[in-house]
């Protein structure tokens, strides 16, 4: 049902809890861990697929140092 809403309210675009994702994209604790500090998101933050994919992306493959 939240789906739907959010679908609706957001021009067709799904938004789910980054725990949904994180499932579904079959992410590490740690890595999940890492991604919610990196982006500043708490639990039950609701993201698009492809805003999740992208930051999951970025943290997974950017340096160590944070540079």
């Amino acid at each position: 049902m939240a789906e739907k809403k959010a679908a609706a309210k957001d021009g067709g675009v799904i938004l789910k809890p980054i725990e949904d994702w994180k499932k579904l994209h079959k992410v590490g604790g740690a890595v999940f861990e890492g991604l919610k500090a990196a982006n500043g998101w708490r639990n039950g933050k609701q993201v698009a697929e492809k805003e999740f994919e992208a930051a999951k992306d970025a943290f997974i493959h950017g340096a160590a140092d944070g540079r």
